[in-house]
């Protein structure tokens, strides 16, 4: 784990979830200004780049509530994946927010 500039990490195109509710983005960024990020991210490192950038894999609403709470970094997880473990753990991960909401 280490922590990256927000700045060097871009949005995945292929994230199935595309539908964020602004009030509760806000309301984690005020819990991250208060706390900090509590669970890291997940990305992998973008390939053919001269300088170090990487693709969130995994985190999105954590990403971009860091954004809203004027963080410069974020803790994350690096890892080698190819583009159908992507997808998969992007799948995963949009089933675990779906089962959590039906609650």
């Amino acid at each position: 784990m280490q922590d990256i500039p927000l700045g060097q990490i871009q949005e995945s195109k292929t994230n199935p979830r595309r539908q964020f509710d602004q009030a509760k983005l806000a309301e984690l960024a005020d819990n991250i200004r208060q706390h900090g990020v509590l669970q890291p991210v997940l990305v992998r490192p973008l390939a053919n780049c001269e300088t170090e950038l990487y693709e969130l894999v995994a985190g999105a609403r954590r990403f971009r509530a860091s954004q809203l709470a004027k963080r410069e970094t974020i803790p994350a997880t690096v890892r080698e994946l190819t583009d159908a473990q992507c997808l998969e753990l992007q799948l995963i991960e949009l089933s675990v927010v779906r089962k959590s909401f039906l609650r």
